[in-house]
């Protein structure tokens, strides 16, 4: 019975059913006396009935975001299961003869790729930035793989096959990011390198790799047991410059340069050593810096697609006992060196006192006479300013005795001019001048008589 309503319970037993509802996030799972199961999606509302229900639940529905999959199982009543796949956004009730599977989603970035195999045996590589959901119905598993970024100075090699079954061989330079196809794969260098345990050792198969350097590069080389022309045993150290000019004729004439290079500088360092005794080979390694001296290592280098720049000589290590016999010999050297050093020094030191001395000497006589002559300079100077002074004095006094002179002159010329007027004035008053002027000087200074005449006629001059 449902309500609201008014029931007689006479001769009745009255039990309250428990509703449960479901809103639109949920559905309720029905389960039946009979067994069979019914889900309810929500939003909706049931009465658990005793008589029919063994239990009702109230469960989750499945939500689905964007971007998300799930595969959804079907079991029919013949019992034959089907799938499918339902992509987000979603949300899904599933029924009692469902049920759910997530599917993991897989995202390659820009510098990854996604390598698919396929359950009828394909694969498939797909460059990020990519994302797929794996399906166990068609795929047998999805890896996230790393690009391998290619610089510029790097290159690697890349072999393929065609549709044909052949393989192709081919060069990629960088800058790239690559991505191999599904029927590539990379060439990968296994070359001598350095030992772990004894970096000064090369061994076979160190150096492991997929990208090729193609800018000049370098390396060690230590040769050893390199005998002298007198049975010297020595180790020569040397610095290898090179650079890959042809990878496809490197990668057709050689599996591994570096075991070249090692095998023709030690040739060519035997063959110069062998010729040389100990002490020659001191006296001339210098020529060890020439690639001149490496004829088999160059003409290795440019069968196989590389140019050796440049070799370095970095010294030499002998036996212990000859060793010992050097170091004793550098040490007599160095000893006798550092003395005829510390000799020439105090040499070079007594010489440099005695040319001080003698710059010395030399600075205080030129003080000395750089004094005298300014003393003399002085002096000169001085009398020039005395007599300066002097022709000064003399020039005021000439200036004022000739000021004096002239005055005096102008006072006799005056005086004479009015001399003369008065004897002019008397003349024409036919006074006898001579008569007048001899009675004014009646004491003349001087007198001056002059006897006889004729001709010719005297002249008096007087000095004035």
């Amino acid at each position: 019975m449902d309500g609201p309503r008014r029931i007689r319970t006479r001769g009745r037993t009255i039990e309250p059913l428990r509703r449960i509802t479901a809103d639109e996030q949920h559905f309720l799972a029905v389960q039946f006396i009979d067994g069979h199961t019914e889900h309810l999606a929500g939003p909706t509302e049931l009465f658990i009935d005793p008589t029919q229900h063994a239990k009702i639940n109230k469960e989750q529905a499945t939500a689905l975001d964007a971007g998300v999959a799930l595969l959804l199982y079907t079991r029919g009543d013949d019992g034959e299961v089907t799938w499918e796949v339902v992509r987000g956004p979603a949300r899904i009730v599933p029924g009692p003869n469902q049920w759910l599977r997530p599917l993991p989603l897989h995202t390659a970035g820009e510098d990854e790729y996604l390598a698919i195999r396929f359950r009828d045996g394909r694969t498939e590589h797909r460059p990020g930035p990519t994302a797929i959901h794996e399906d166990p119905v068609e795929h047998e598993a999805v890896e996230v793989h790393q690009a391998l970024p290619i610089s510029t100075h790097e290159a690697v090699v890349v072999y393929g096959r065609d549709a044909e079954g052949r393989v192709n061989r081919r060069v990629l330079r960088g800058p790239a990011q690559f991505v191999p196809a599904s029927n590539e794969w990379l060439h990968e260098f296994r070359w001598h390198g350095a030992d772990p345990k004894n970096p000064r050792v090369k061994v076979p198969r160190a150096l492991r790799f997929n990208r090729l350097r193609v800018i000049p590069d370098q390396m060690y080389v230590d040769v050893e047991d390199v005998r002298t022309a007198d049975d010297a045993l020595i180790a020569v150290k040397l610095m290898l410059f090179f650079e890959l000019t042809d990878i496809e004729r490197m990668l057709d004439q050689t599996h591994d340069p570096v075991a070249d290079f090692l095998n023709a500088v030690t040739a060519d360092v035997i063959d110069f050593a062998a010729t040389l005794n100990f002490e020659q080979f001191k006296a001339r390694t210098e020529q060890l810096n020439e690639l001149e001296a490496y004829p088999n290592l160059t003409n290795r280098a440019e069968r196989i697609g590389y140019r050796v720049n440049k070799l370095v000589y970095r010294g030499y290590e002998a036996s212990n006992k000859l060793q010992v016999m050097h170091d004793d010999a550098i040490e007599a050297r160095t000893r006798l060196k550092l003395e005829g050093e510390t000799e020439r020094q105090a040499q070079e030191l007594a010489d440099l006192k005695l040319e001080r001395e003698g710059q010395r000497d030399a600075m205080r006589r030129e003080m000395q006479r750089e004094q005298a002559e300014h003393t003399r300079q002085l002096e000169r100077e001085a009398h020039t300013e005395n007599l300066r002074q002097r022709a000064e004095e003399a020039e005021q006094q000439a200036t004022g005795q000739r000021l004096i002179n002239e005055v005096e002159l102008d006072h006799i010329k005056a005086k004479d001019t009015q001399q003369a007027a008065l004897l002019g004035q008397m003349q024409a008053m036919q006074i006898d001048v001579t008569r007048y002027l001899v009675a004014q000087y009646q004491n003349p200074d001087r007198l001056v008589r002059i006897e006889g005449g004729g001709t010719p006629p005297v002249h008096l001059h007087e000095p004035g």
